[in-house]
């Protein structure tokens, strides 16, 4: 009870002081703004942006819901490089990348979180490139060179987008085929012996089409020195490859097809183990697998060091298909999106961040899927415009792994859906809309595993050495929908929404046992919102939102040791670690976010963006006793806040724009097994909060027949060593994952 107490006291603190900061902002911009109107009439006049995050083109300030749109330019001149980077601009998000699957994203928006790397186990955050619904997160931290535009989309979006968008959607859209010749070249130099080689060249296609190719080949080294091995290891080793073909069949109709192959060889950066004395794999008469033998040492050293003997190798390899046809006419469009991902990614690990060998890891993995979408979106005169559409899903993933716990894992996944939106303005002040989905869907899992210290990676048709198999179904169907009534005044618009939505139930395919591949059920949240959207001025904007949602039947992933009564029989001799899924939980959240970009000049651009989060369970269940007083939510700060100035200036005969930004992000809880966590003796599953300062320099030059790009940038540039990015506990042992702090490069560009 004093562990709550004090987390409710901070929280109360962390809110009051969200508040202030927010209050402080909107009065600094309303006195910039009340001056501006003293003093003169000609001021600034702050760019359009266009969104979909309603499946048609709108302006950002005309959708009531919770949206942040961040431009090409922004990104470029403010250093932002690929899609982690963004959570440090935008209120109540928390995005990072999970070390043992390649490039496999883990999203949090607004304390609703996802932390894993199972195919089985579905995201709370949909990633959606170019139209297409990713059905896995690997292979989602993407980068942003060839981006046409990115929305962050906060709530759940379940109408429009579908199953596991509770938290919300990142929508991404890359640049199509221009038709004509032109090229946008760019190489980057930095920190850990970084080189980023990118290019984008588009070409006619006869005078109907265009095409696009964009290749991109990333090299680095750790961050991280490794004193048992005396030297760093390599990181990044990606090449990516893009081919897009864009054809004008009619002046009314196109087709964009898209080709991706990508080869992510990754090592990645060591880890530290984190483990206390009382975790089953530090006990004994070693300290060789504890935290006193690794994170202590690494913490001592600002974790610029590791004491990792083996690396930990995480590689994806695949290739993605899309096309989309869009037919406009005289009142509607009509679209077909069609996209096919297959990859192979492969796991290897045997140390843990330790100088030794402990539980060693060789897993290795196929996904594949394929999905349609078909959407008619009308352009009516009259009050009623609306959306409407068909989905459909297929997506499959087959695992291996061994040396200890040996296990094979087939995982299908069929989802169909029908959806619609619809708006009706009442008048020229109120509008309302309805929007609906409903959505079918089908799993089945095929597991079957072997005895501990068995062969590794033994196929599924050997089954005479089978000691449990598991073949369970999941069935469910969803109705999702949103209540938005809008209302117009002179310098923006209010608005008051209801929305629901579904994150899709399941298996925990890691499991090995009976208990562990038990059936859980969907979960679903509700959330109500109040929205302002204002341009007080042509060169200012004001946007605050309020939520509240509640999270009912929340899955809870759980990793604890394999003896423990909650796994069921025969764990203890299968291995040592147990996991399972249950609906243990039901959570209240609310908060409330502020956004706001002032041009006080045509030179100067100032934005800011703070989020406070105010979350807890009301109830957790976990094997028939309520722990909510004792368990936290993961990876939800109760602040964020950004703020960035950006100023441009003509020298030298070109542009110079100056950014610089700041972010906060309060401190967050990680992943453990709360019914027996004890925080005296961890171990630890908190991350500190941090600041970062960013600053760019970007001078761009017209040289006749294209211009010069020149950047030099600097990332959290006050702070030295690395940090701590993400804490696991697996049951028997845990670890923590570091990213780096202080990092300057250099970029020499080119385009026309």
């Amino acid at each position: 009870m004093k562990q709550l107490k004090r987390n409710s006291t901070r929280s109360k603190r962390s809110n009051v002081f969200a508040l202030s900061i927010a209050a402080a902002t909107a009065m600094t911009f309303s006195g910039i703004l009340n001056a501006q109107d003293e003093t003169s009439a000609d001021t600034s006049r702050l760019e359009e942006i266009v969104v979909t995050a309603r499946k048609r083109q709108e302006s950002i300030q005309d959708v009531p819901l919770a949206v942040t749109a961040v431009t090409p330019g922004q990104l470029e001149r403010g250093g932002i490089r690929n899609i982690l980077d963004i959570s440090k601009l935008i209120p109540n998000v928390e995005l990072h990348q999970t070390s043992q699957g390649s490039h496999s994203l883990s999203p949090s928006i607004r304390g609703l979180s996802y932390d894993d790397i199972e195919k089985s186990i579905e995201s709370t955050i949909g990633v959606a490139i170019d139209g297409v619904f990713m059905a896995s997160n690997s292979g989602a931290v993407f980068d942003f060179f060839d981006v046409e535009s990115v929305e962050v989309l906060r709530g759940p979006q379940g109408t429009l987008f579908g199953r596991n968008t509770i938290g919300g959607v990142i929508n991404l859209q890359r640049t199509e085929p221009t038709g004509e010749w032109g090229a946008k070249l760019e190489a980057t130099a930095g920190d850990e012996k970084m080189t980023d080689l990118k290019a984008v060249v588009n070409m006619p296609l006869g005078e109907n089409g265009g095409v696009k190719i964009a290749v991109k080949d990333l090299q680095s080294d750790s961050h991280l020195y490794n004193i048992t091995i005396n030297d760093r290891r390599d990181y990044r080793d990606s090449q990516t490859a893009s081919v897009s073909v864009k054809y004008d069949f009619t002046e009314n109709t196109s087709a964009v097809f898209t080709y991706d192959d990508y080869d992510h060889n990754t090592t990645a950066p060591d880890i530290i183990n984190t483990s206390p004395s009382g975790h089953a794999l530090c006990g004994g008469n070693t300290t060789a697998n504890c935290a006193v033998a690794s994170s202590d040492i690494s913490a001592a050293q600002d974790y610029r060091v590791s004491v990792q003997l083996l690396p930990l190798v995480a590689t994806l390899k695949g290739e993605n298909t899309s096309l989309k046809v869009t037919h406009n006419a005289d009142n509607y469009q009509l679209k077909y999106i069609m996209g096919t991902m297959e990859y192979d990614e492969l796991a290897n690990l045997a140390s843990w961040g330790t100088s030794g060998v402990m539980f060693p890891v060789t897993r290795e993995q196929t996904f594949e899927q394929i999905s349609h979408e078909l959407q008619y979106i009308s352009d009516l005169d009259g009050p009623m415009n609306f959306v409407a559409g068909l989905y459909y899903l297929d997506a499959e993933s087959y695992i291996t792994s061994g040396p200890i716990q040996n296990f094979t894992a087939d995982h299908n996944l069929e989802a169909t859906a029908i959806f619609g939106e619809m708006t009706y303005d009442l008048d020229d002040i109120y509008s309302v809309t309805l929007g609906a989905r409903y959505t079918e869907e089908d799993k089945q899992l095929d597991s079957r595993s072997w005895a501990l210290l068995d062969s590794a990676n033994r196929e599924a048709d050997n089954r005479d050495a089978t000691e449990n198999q598991g073949q369970p179904t999941f069935s469910d169907d969803n109705i999702s929908y949103r209540v938005v009534l809008q209302r117009e005044f002179s310098k923006g618009m209010m608005y008051a929404s209801y929305a629901t939505g579904f994150r899709s139930g399941g298996f925990f395919n890691r499991g090995s046992t009976e208990s562990e591949l038990l059936p859980y059920s969907s979960e679903e949240v509700s959330s109500f919102e109040l929205g302002m959207r204002s341009n007080p001025t042509d060169n200012s904007q004001v946007n605050l939102t309020f939520f509240s949602a509640d999270y009912d039947d929340k899955q809870v992933q759980v990793i604890v040791a394999g003896d423990d009564p909650v796994c069921g029989k025969g764990t203890a001799e299968n291995g040592v670690t147990c996991s399972f899924t249950r609906n243990a939980g039901q959570v209240s959240m609310s908060g409330i976010e502020f956004e706001g970009v002032l041009m006080p000049t045509d030179a100067l651009t100032l934005r800011a963006a703070i989020g406070t989060f105010d979350g807890e369970y009301d109830e957790y269940d976990y094997d028939g006793v309520d722990i909510s007083d004792k368990a936290r939510l993961m990876y939800a700060p109760e602040v964020t806040a950004s703020f960035v100035a950006e100023h441009t200036s003509e020298i030298a005969g070109g542009s110079l724009t100056v950014s610089g930004s700041f972010s906060f992000k309060d401190e967050v809880d990680t992943q453990a097994a709360w019914a027996t966590y004890d925080p005296k003796t961890g171990p630890e599953v908190t991350i500190e909060s941090y600041e970062t300062i960013d600053l760019s320099a970007t001078y761009l030059k017209d040289m006749g027949n294209g211009t010069l790009k020149l950047m030099v940038y600097g990332t959290d540039i006050l702070e030295g060593g690395n940090r701590i990015n993400r804490l696991y506990d697996a049951g028997s042992f845990s670890w923590a994952e570091l990213v780096p702090r202080r990092q300057f490069g250099v970029t020499l560009g080119y385009e026309f």
